[in-house]
């Protein structure tokens, strides 16, 4: 005959909700440790909840490239990646949450800038808004300083930092991350004098801006003219990622993993998120 009464030597092996919550809750902290991608996925619904994410192998690549940076394996990153990959919100907004919650570090200091002050307080913003939110603060408990909590500069109490400013300003402030998005806007490219004043900045004032050896300088952006910043940094020897948005054998580069996945010339990057119509309007 059956019992249906629960079997009270098994009683233990239950959990209560709390106990629950707290495994998965480590669960989850101990999977976004191990991958930036991971806690980037997570961390979508925070940042744009109204909006689906669609991921792909190109996104897999700029985290790889941005984990290769946080272990200290490249320490002068270029990655040049088509417009709506991401390419901000990875790098300027979820690593730089990333190093401070799941890897721990929350003493990092970021400086992000990019072509118009606008742009880089724009990130600035959105990583504060993640950091701040209820979810990370659950997993990740981080104090950010009532005295230094504003829109271009936040600050924690382990006295890290994220500062925002306009590349052609860089003065002040030092940092273990230097993130460099987008350098040149389509007008300045095209204009030869502006075009020497950033490169002049990225060559003179760029480099003073890192605290010391370990530190890193991340650039990320498209290509707009063939004597670019980016141009300037493979003469450097930076580190680089060259994702086009359609493949031409040769032309992409990867400093870590696997590489293109491609072979078939002219094969998308992106095509749930860019289909073949979209790019040729583009194009």
């Amino acid at each position: 005959m059956s019992n249906s009464k629960p079997l009270k030597q098994f009683d233990h092996l239950l959990l209560s909700p709390t106990e629950l919550r707290e495994a998965v809750d480590a669960a989850t902290r101990e999977r976004c440790k191990r991958s930036l991608a991971t806690f980037a996925q997570r961390a979508w619904p925070v940042l744009e909840p109204a909006t689906e994410l669609k991921w792909g192998w190109a996104l897999d690549a700029i985290c790889e490239h941005l984990e290769a940076v946080s272990r200290g394996e490249i320490k002068r990153l270029l990655a040049n990646v088509p417009p709506g990959s991401m390419k901000s919100l990875l790098t300027g907004v979820i690593w730089p949450a990333w190093e401070w919650g799941p890897q721990g570090r929350p003493a990092l200091r970021y400086l992000g800038t990019a072509h118009k002050q606008d742009l880089a307080v724009r990130d600035n913003m959105k990583c504060r808004r993640l950091i701040q939110s209820a979810w990370y603060q659950s997993l990740w408990p981080t104090t950010l300083t009532g005295d230094q909590n504003a829109k271009t500069k936040f600050e924690n109490d382990s006295t890290g930092f994220r500062e925002a400013m306009a590349f052609t300003g860089m003065t002040g402030s030092r940092g273990d991350r230097v993130i460099l998005d987008d350098p040149h806007s389509v007008d300045d490219a095209n204009s030869p004098k502006e075009l020497e004043n950033t490169i002049f900045t990225f060559r003179e004032a760029l480099p003073s801006r890192v605290n010391n050896d370990d530190s890193a300088i991340v650039i990320i952006m498209q290509r707009l003219h063939e004597s670019d910043v980016s141009a300037v940094a493979m003469d450097l020897g930076y580190d680089h990622l060259c994702i086009p948005m359609r493949y031409e054998a040769g032309r992409s580069k990867w400093a870590v993993g696997k590489g293109d996945p491609r072979k078939v010339e002219g094969e998308l990057m992106f095509p749930e998120r860019f289909p073949e119509r979209q790019v040729d309007e583009l194009e």
